[in-house]
């Protein structure tokens, strides 16, 4: 199991921007905005912005974890987590839910998604960290996650209904693939901080930043830029 640490690895990377110059741009609910929240469109730093390591031992634990099917995870207890009531639900098919649901390509993808009896585990790409076990009923219809255990971070200590919404987006523009905006937590005041923060969070699978809940989200019209 080789992402098991007795201390915890962090994640050392650094940022390489294509370019210094960036356009932030907030739009309120309106014609211009396909989401029913104001959002900040953060894309020209997250679609653009590198991300490598000089941990030669984070890139090797990287390259490793292309090869896993999270199966090193069934049963794996977060040791002083908390956990978070929830009635999130997906839309399913009825086939069975095991394996991974999302793998990263590249260190710009930030994290793996694995689906193993009735949990989804939540994982960073580059460390192997477990940050959210998601139980979930699954259904020949649905699947609702009831609950999520997580790693307390300094945001989600403040405020943890943003394990709710972490976890919602991450279901539905990773495993899904939905172009979904996410919610930045209160304290970051201004749009670099929004931006840097979203994309150590979920790298460049990130474009629409939000201070509002997204768990009510609607898709107004599709966004075809």
């Amino acid at each position: 199991m080789f992402r098991l640490f007795k201390k915890k690895k962090e994640e050392s990377e650094s940022f390489q921007p294509k370019s210094d110059e960036y356009d932030f741009k907030w739009y309120d609910i309106g014609d211009d905005n396909p989401y029913n929240k104001r959002i900040l469109d953060i894309r020209s730093l997250t679609q653009t912005m590198l991300s490598f390591t000089s941990d030669k031992e984070i890139a090797v634990l990287f390259n490793k974890q292309r090869n896993s099917y999270g199966e090193e995870l069934i049963n794996i207890k977060l040791k002083g987590s908390n956990s978070i009531l929830t009635n999130l639900e997906y839309p399913h098919n009825g086939s069975k839910m095991e394996g991974a649901g999302f793998k990263a390509k590249c260190m710009e993808d930030k994290w793996d998604i694995y689906f193993w009896n009735g949990i989804m585990y939540l994982t960073r790409s580059w460390t192997g960290e477990l940050i959210y076990k998601a139980h979930t009923n699954v259904t020949a219809t649905n699947f609702i996650i009831t609950k999520i255990e997580f790693i307390e971070n300094e945001y989600t200590h403040a405020d943890p209904s943003l394990v709710i919404d972490n976890v919602h987006f991450l279901v539905l523009s990773h495993a899904f693939g939905r172009l979904y905006p996410h919610r930045v937590p209160r304290a970051l005041k201004t749009e670099k901080e929004i931006a840097l923060y979203s994309f150590n969070q979920f790298g460049h699978n990130c474009w629409y930043a939000t201070y509002d809940n997204i768990i009510d989200t609607l898709i107004t019209r599709n966004n075809t830029e």
